[in-house]
């Protein structure tokens, strides 16, 4: 029984440090990217408000090489047509965080989506 006891702790042990080895507070803060895929959008309409104060958005995302992806969000204010977006996403929360861009910070791939 006692060499279980000590096996089991051993490896709870070892679980604990491998954690804090790999753990990064860096990716729960919502507007860093670590630990997040970026994707790119642009608004191409007005946002449905629901029953709180906020505006959704459902709209067809990029990433840096171009591949596709519905993303949903929402946003506390109407959100300008035609604004160029960066959305930080992760696959547990959603969107995290995002930010208005400009056209020449899409990557080139994003950008030949958008020029066509």
């Amino acid at each position: 029984m006692k060499k279980i006891l000590l096996i089991l702790g051993l490896i709870i042990v070892a679980g604990v440090c491998l954690f804090m080895f790999f753990y990064n507070p860096d990716k729960l803060i919502p507007d860093n990217p670590a630990g997040k895929t970026i994707y790119y959008t642009m608004i191409t309409g007005p946002g449905s408000q629901g029953d709180s104060e906020r505006y959704n958005y459902e709209l067809t995302a990029y990433n840096e090489e171009g591949e596709e992806k519905q993303l949903s969000f929402s946003a506390g204010k109407q959100l300008r047509e035609g604004a160029y977006l960066q959305l930080y996403y992760t696959r547990i929360f959603g969107v995290r965080h995002w930010e208005e861009i400009t056209f020449e910070e899409l990557p080139k791939a994003v950008q030949q989506l958008y020029q066509e």
